[in-house]
């Protein structure tokens, strides 16, 4: 597998979890949307939202209540940076530049990854989410 086959733009299809005990948690809903664009250069950037989050009352992006504040934040993943692939691995490592999680900036991910025909799924390490360890599929649609 070359860096080059996954260059495009994917649209999210599914954003899912798995735990240890076979149960299937969508921290976004069944309606997540989400873009993924690597380029030829090896520049990435991801962005997945739920077009459900709660929508600030005053309109001003700086003011909203604790409440709209934490439905943005936990509705929405945003990274960008750089990729690499290791064929050798079936790994794709994402070398994060900048993140609205703030403890991954700086940070390389790697995920296993499979590509069939214009789908691709990235999955991830084990990972904490809500104190579970968990492993997340992100499955992806060919755009462009």
């Amino acid at each position: 597998m070359s860096r080059q086959q996954l260059v495009g733009i994917w649209k999210l299809v599914s954003y899912e979890f798995r735990l240890a005990d076979g149960i299937v948690v969508r921290p976004m809903g069944r309606g997540v949307q989400g873009i993924l664009i690597y380029d030829a250069s090896g520049v990435m950037a991801l962005h997945i939202m739920d077009p459900e989050r709660q929508k600030f009352a005053s309109g001003d992006w700086l003011r909203g209540t604790p409440a709209e504040i934490q439905s943005a934040f936990e509705g929405t993943m945003a990274y960008y940076g750089t990729f690499e692939v290791n064929a050798t691995t079936g790994t794709v490592v994402h070398h994060i530049e900048g993140s609205s999680f703030p403890n991954w900036v700086g940070v390389d991910r790697e995920q296993s990854f499979e590509l069939a025909a214009e789908r691709l799924t990235l999955m991830t390490l084990p990972m904490a989410l809500a104190g579970e360890q968990a492993v997340g599929y992100l499955t992806w649609q060919r755009a462009h």
